[in-house]
């Protein structure tokens, strides 16, 4: 009790970037970092999937984001989400990507949006918080 905290601005390349409209996509953890961002994009075209286990874990992250529930399954290597995105009707134009989460699920994702939708890879901003078996991604 009584202890000093200190906050600072966000740092990184993980932040809100210009673009024409914003795609998030990842699980509960990338959920958390989601919102403050979708917030600062007030007034913005927002688009997103959110994969979490089941209702209850959902976040308020705005009507432009569609939810999966994946039940008991491992949300690593989640073929699930990346089918989500690929059926998503985007506007013909890229915009700017956040995709974060699991590091295959997040590589898998990319790679969708790089080569079958023809998006410019700096405008997919990654970061893969974990993946099973490994410590220190983040």
């Amino acid at each position: 009790m009584g202890d000093e905290v200190t906050f600072n601005k966000p740092e990184g390349a993980f932040v809100v970037q210009e673009g024409a409209y914003h795609l998030f996509v990842g699980e509960e953890t990338a959920a958390v970092a989601f919102g403050p961002m979708i917030r600062k994009l007030a007034g913005a075209s927002v688009y997103g999937v959110v994969e979490v286990a089941g209702p209850d874990d959902r976040l308020d992250l705005g009507d432009g984001i569609q939810w999966l529930y994946r039940g008991d399954r491992s949300a690593a290597e989640s073929g699930q989400l990346v089918e989500a995105v690929r059926r998503l009707e985007l506007p013909a134009e890229p915009g700017v990507a956040y995709v974060a989460g699991e590091a295959k699920t997040v590589q898998m994702v990319r790679d969708h949006l790089v080569r079958e939708r023809d998006w410019p890879r700096r405008s997919v901003l990654t970061k893969p918080f974990w993946t099973p078996g490994k410590v220190g991604l983040e």
